[in-house]
């Protein structure tokens, strides 16, 4: 079990600095409606990743692990290696393309739609963010490291809950943050929106190396 967790921690850490949500819930924090929405946003991008990595958990331990025998160490290994090479590869594609000076397409799409978005359509959004192609790879780590670990279901359950909050604290923060500090609150969080704009570049880099080299080194370690 402890083994387990330590293989699940880090790509929740990494999961949790992905810039999109983040900028999403402080958009929501900021516009007219404030709190409501943005904890509709926040419960259905939790929700989401907690479903996305037991869906993933469940596939590999009930249909790769047993019929392409992947519970045998090379082999497992191999797939994790692939996984992770593919995260190095995004990220080291992603260095090579040079620097915005602007926020990204997405955040800027995704700040003009949440302006003045309705409750419900903020919880869609908050789900719709948990299955973005990163989110996912993130999902494919989690269910990869934890399906052959020797973790009864209910233990499995409950760490792959944690890890949903975990990957959705920096979400669940600012929320937080808002309720304890009133209208005094909304200038740090414009601050924060302001510098996750301007370093959501350097943030998906440290994101894809991170995932990347806990799955490269854990795909090793089976050898």
């Amino acid at each position: 079990m402890l083994a387990a967790i330590g293989q699940v921690l880090p790509l929740a850490i990494a999961g949790a600095l992905s810039s999109v949500p983040i900028a999403g819930v402080l958009t929501l924090l900021l516009g007219a409606r404030r709190l409501g929405p943005a904890i509709l946003f926040a419960l259905g991008y939790v929700a989401t990743v907690f479903v996305a990595t037991l869906v993933a958990t469940a596939l590999f331990s009930t249909v790769l692990v047993p019929d392409l025998h992947l519970g045998k160490d090379p082999t497992l290994g191999v797939f994790e290696l692939v996984l992770g090479g593919g995260a190095v590869l995004a990220g080291a594609v992603l260095c090579s393309r040079p620097a915005r000076t602007e926020p990204s397409r997405m955040s800027t799409v995704l700040s003009a739609a949440l302006g003045t978005v309705r409750p419900g359509i903020a919880f869609a959004v908050g789900a719709v963010l948990a299955v973005r192609p990163k989110a996912l790879l993130l999902a494919a780590g989690v269910g990869i490291v934890l399906a052959p670990a020797d973790v009864a279901p209910g233990p499995a359950v409950a760490l792959l809950a944690v890890s949903a909050v975990l990957t959705a604290g920096t979400v669940i923060g600012p929320i937080v943050f808002a309720v304890v500090g009133g209208d005094s609150a909304r200038g740090r969080l414009e601050e924060i929106r302001a510098w996750s704009g301007r370093n959501s570049r350097a943030v998906t880099l440290v994101v894809l190396f991170l995932v990347g080299a806990v799955l490269v080194g854990d795909g090793l370690g089976r050898f």
